[in-house]
C-alpha cells in the first residue's frame, strides 16, 4: 500500500479479507501504520453493488470521508459530487480537490466486495460504467496530481482473480 497506494486482499470466501482492513489495516494506518504517508485519514468504505457510482457517492459523502466539506451544497452535494467522479478517471482527484481537506491528510478507499463489480459488468446495458468505475480506482491510486494522496483497498473473493483481466491495468 505505502509503494503503490492500491492494495487488493484476496482470498476464499469467509476467510476474513474485509475483517483484515476493517479492524486490521484502517486502525494501523490511523495509529501512523504507513510511515510516509501524512497523519489524518479520511476514509469511504463502499461495495460496488449494483450502482458502483452512486454507492462511491454514499460513501464519499459520509462523515468519515469527505461529507463534512461537501455537504455545504446540501441536497445537491450528490449529484454535483457524482457529476465530479464521471467525469472520467481523475474524477475522484478531481473531487478530492473541490473539497479542500486540510493539507495533512490522505484519502483511504476501500472497496469491499470488489468482485460485484463483474456481475454488475455482465448485467449492466452499459458496459462501459463498470469499465469507468474500474479505471477511476487505478487512476486514483496512480495519481501523482493530488495534494491529498488517495489509496485504494479491494477486497475480493480469489475465485474472480482471472476476471480481473477484463480491465487493463
Amino acid at each position: 500500500l505505502e509503494d503503490h497506494q492500491f492494495l487488493a486482499v484476496v482470498g476464499t470466501s469467509g476467510c476474513g479479507k474485509s475483517s483484515l482492513v476493517r479492524a486490521g489495516l484502517i486502525p494501523a494506518l490511523e495509529q501512523g501504520f504507513l510511515s510516509d504517508a501524512k497523519p489524518n485519514w479520511r476514509i469511504a468504505v463502499m461495495s460496488p453493488g449494483s450502482a458502483p457510482f452512486d454507492n462511491l457517492t454514499t460513501a464519499l459523502l459520509g462523515e468519515a470521508a469527505l461529507g463534512h466539506e461537501r455537504r455545504s451544497v446540501s441536497q445537491q452535494a450528490a449529484s454535483l459530487l457524482q457529476a465530479t467522479l464521471r467525469r472520467g478517471p481523475l474524477g475522484l482527484v478531481e473531487a478530492v480537490a473541490e473539497s479542500h481537506l486540510p493539507e495533512d491528510t490522505n484519502l483511504l478507499l476501500v472497496v469491499d466486495q470488489f468482485e460485484e463489480i463483474f456481475r454488475y459488468r455482465k448485467q449492466t446495458q452499459n458496459v462501459n460504467d463498470a469499465d469507468a468505475f474500474v479505471n477511476l480506482l487505478l487512476a486514483s491510486a496512480q495519481s501523482q496530481q493530488s495534494e491529498v494522496p488517495i489509496y485504494v483497498v479491494i477486497t475480493m473473493r480469489s475465485d474472480f482473480i482471472g476476471d480481473c483481466a477484463l480491465f487493463t491495468g
